[in-house]
This record gives structure tokens, C-alpha cells and sequence, in this order.
């Protein structure tokens, strides 16, 4: 069984990039990474932003010199960074240019920002997970807004994907960060992924940052970026998504005024769920060819 751990990341205005990323290993691998984590940090829950940039716990302390705190915060990222590095554990991140989302996909067309790198995570490791002919879990990060949801696409990737079935675990979980150390090491390379594309497409270009360096050189770690380029080519195939689904935005107002319910992401989600499974397999392989295609 592969057990990955799983993290987003957005940068400081939340309005540029979004990195959802997940670490895989072993349990042996990462029962031999936790431990040596836990001795680096002790009882302080790790959290890469707060560590590199001297927030919460990472705070200086009242009389504490700042110089020395920081310097001190910065030694800890750099090693947690190393750990990383020197373990057997592999990592795969997707991360988004949002700002070209809203230009190409201007609202109310701009999907929501978190679900579509997750499910990028998920179907790259089904691709793993198959490569390897092993099943893998998911446990991501609670994150009470959009839990839910990611549980509903989680299912319905599974339950639709008949190859993936046997691959994936039975459900997803969801655990709070500050009591899993192994939640805490994803956050680490989510925040090294996020920080990475946005040095892409920033236009102030900046040098590659030494932890990332580290954990690139590896081998084992890989950022899947999706910007300008992508979106365009994904819109130019608009015009045919609702032939293709087989239902319309019209379809979907009638579905909530017959059900009473209101416009929301959950709703949407579950009304795309219950037409594609109406579907037959040889539709449901025509949608997935196309949507794995830039959709």
C-alpha cells in the first residue's frame, strides 16, 4: 500500500497561485521520516509559511532578539528541507496561474480554485498507483471549506474510473495538520511547489530557491505547472462541452429548481455526478479522453 500525504498552498494574496501537492512512500519510509522529524521539531506542529516567514509559533518572544529568531527560523527550514531531501519519499504537485485563469475564464466561468489541482494529484497518482500495480491511500489536510467536496470528486473519480478501483483506497481522509507530522512534511514541499511556479510566472524573475534546488535534485519531486497556454487551449473546445456532457447550464437550473436547492459547488458536483453516471461506458471514455486532453 502507498500511503500518500497531501497539502495546498497559495501565495501571500491568495490571487496568483494555488498549489495542491501530495508525498508518497511506504510506510516503512515514512515511519523513518516521522521520527526523525518529530526529533528536529518536538511538540511545535510545523507549518512551512509561519516557520520561513517568523509567525505564530515561529513568533519571537517577548525580550527575544528578532536577528537571532529569524536566523534560527531559517536554520529549521533548511533542515526540515533536508530531511526531506535525504528520505525515500517522492512527491507530485499541480499549482495554477490564477491570474490567467481570470483572464481567460473571467467569472462567473472561473472554476474554483482548489478542486482542480486536487483532482490533478488524484489522477496522477491513479497513474502511480497503476504503474507500480498497488493500491494507495489519501489523507489531505482538513480544510472545512471545501472537505466535502473533495470527498464527492474523490468518490466519483473512483467509482467512475474502473481501472482506478482497484487502485485506490475504499475513501478519502481528512486530518488536521497540527496532529500529523506527515501532513506537516507535505506542507513543507506544497509551499516549495507553490513558491517555485509563482518565481515562474512572476514578472519579477527571482533565483530558484535552495530548498526547492535540493529536493529537484533529487529526482523524486515534480511541479506540474498550468498557466496562460493551457487555459486557452482548454477554452477553445467550449462550444462543444455541452454536446459532449450531454447537459447544458440549462439542465442544471432545471435540476435545482426540481430539487429546491441553491447554486453551489456541491450542488454543481453532484449534478455533474448523477449525469455521468447515467452515461455509458463508451461515453464516459469519450469524456475522459477529452478532459485528459486540457478540459
Amino acid at each position: 500500500m502507498i500511503l500518500l500525504y497531501g497539502d495546498e498552498s497559495l501565495d501571500s494574496s491568495s490571487s496568483r497561485v494555488c498549489a495542491v501537492g501530495g508525498l508518497v512512500g511506504l510506510e516503512e519510509h515514512w515511519a523513518n521520516l516521522e521520527s526523525k522529524w518529530k526529533a528536529l521539531h518536538g511538540n511545535i506542529p510545523f507549518h512551512a509559511n509561519d516557520c520561513e516567514s517568523n509567525y505564530g509559533n515561529y513568533a519571537p518572544k517577548p525580550g527575544e532578539d528578532e536577528n537571532a529568531n529569524n536566523a534560527a527560523n531559517k536554520e529549521l527550514y533548511k533542515s526540515s528541507a533536508i530531511l526531506l531531501k535525504d528520505s525515500e519519499i517522492g512527491g507530485f504537485a499541480a499549482a495554477y496561474d490564477l491570474a490567467a485563469q481570470r483572464e481567460v475564464f473571467p467569472p462567473p466561468y472561473a472554476p474554483p480554485v482548489y478542486y482542480q489541482p486536487f483532482m490533478d494529484v488524484i489522477q496522477f497518482m491513479g497513474i502511480f498507483a497503476e504503474h507500480r500495480e498497488d493500491q494507495i491511500e489519501f489523507t489531505f489536510d482538513s480544510r472545512i471549506e471545501s472537505e466535502h467536496n473533495a470527498g464527492l470528486i474523490y468518490a466519483h473519480l473512483r467509482e467512475s474510473n474502473p481501472q482506478w478501483k482497484a487502485r485506490f483506497a475504499s475513501k478519502i481522509s481528512f486530518e488536521s495538520s497540527r496532529n500529523n507530522a506527515r501532513i506537516q512534511i507535505a506542507d513543507l514541499f506544497v509551499r516549495e511547489a507553490m513558491k517555485a511556479f509563482d518565481n515562474e510566472i512572476s514578472p519579477v524573475r527571482r533565483p530558484i530557491r535552495k530548498s526547492w534546488q535540493a529536493l529537484w535534485s533529487t529526482g523524486r519531486f515534480m511541479i506540474y505547472g498550468f498557466s496562460k497556454p493551457y487555459f486557452e487551449a482548454a477554452k477553445k473546445d467550449i462550444p462543444n462541452i455541452d454536446e459532449l456532457l450531454k447537459f447544458s447550464n440549462e439542465d442544471f437550473t432545471s435540476w435545482l429548481t426540481r430539487k429546491k436547492r441553491i447554486w453551489n459547488v456541491t450542488n454543481y458536483f453532484e449534478f455533474m455526478m448523477e449525469n455521468l453516471r447515467s452515461m455509458s461506458a463508451e461515453e464516459k471514455a469519450e469524456v475522459a479522453n477529452k478532459l485528459s486532453k486540457g478540459w
